[in-house]
């Protein structure tokens, strides 16, 4: 099966693009992933035309504004990373959270983004050796629905947060360390330092990557009902260890 991966590049990448690098890392050895960029499909010129897509059988899309949500002839998975209600005509739409897709008012199965978990655990000399104290942000406030400002009242109405990220909503008071950014190889040891993560969007966050993160390395959360991720860590933790293979059993499927 040749499927044809429809998704706009971002700089710096966020985490709808470690979700595609980590779905594409599990790609079953009987699908053919195209990337189906401007470059790479043969006789593209404009708008994107999926009939020149090299004999795709399907389209995967994720988030994007370049092609518009038009028929495309063709099957089409769409995972849904945010909440732009984009929806191509008789696609099938995978939605991150229960929380997301009861927004977006959808129609179609939750999968998460793929995480790997173990990464994030601190081994038993890790906890062992490590002290941990205080509380941490980390994100990427590229918007206010991110909630930069009530991290802020959090600090001043109970300790100090240091935060990690970037964007021009960051976190900013007298009780807001800014740590500056992280690169994700960064990021578990920096969380394995604390004892508190948290993050109150004011927006719905369809999942929230950094949340999950924190979770598995062992934080305390201060989180709030926007965030969909807390289903998935409260009611089912084992979807986080499938979501790779639950997504290509939908892609499949289709």
């Amino acid at each position: 099966m040749k499927v044809g991966w429809v998704a706009d590049k971002h700089d710096p990448p966020g985490g709808a693009e470690l979700t595609q690098a980590e779905f594409r890392a599990a790609v079953p050895e009987s699908v053919e992933v195209i990337d189906c960029a401007p470059a790479l499909i043969r006789g593209h010129k404009g708008p994107f035309n999926p009939n020149n897509a090299n004999g795709c059988d399907l389209f995967v899309a994720h988030n994007h504004v370049t092609y518009p949500p038009t028929d495309w002839n063709r099957p089409v998975v769409r995972y849904h990373h945010d909440m732009r209600p984009q929806h191509i005509a008789g696609d099938i739409s995978i939605y991150c959270s229960p929380l997301q897709r009861e927004r977006l008012k959808g129609d179609g199965p939750t999968v998460p983004p793929p995480i790997d978990l173990a990464a994030f655990k601190p081994t038993r000399q890790q906890r062992r050796n490590t002290e941990r104290k205080g509380t941490c942000c980390v994100g990427a406030f590229m918007n206010p629905g991110k909630g930069g400002y009530r991290v802020a009242t959090w600090a001043d109405e109970n300790e100090p947060v240091d935060v990690y990220g970037f964007g021009p909503f960051l976190p900013e008071g007298p009780n807001i360390n800014y740590c500056g950014p992280l690169e994700q190889a960064q990021v578990a040891q920096t969380l394995w330092k604390y004892e508190r993560f948290v993050f109150l969007p004011v927006d719905l966050e369809p999942f929230g990557r950094c949340v999950v993160e924190a979770w598995a390395a062992g934080c305390d959360l201060v989180i709030n009902g926007n965030v969909g991720a807390r289903y998935w860590l409260e009611e089912n933790p084992e979807a986080l260890e499938t979501a790779s293979a639950d997504f290509w059993a939908v892609v499949l499927d289709a």
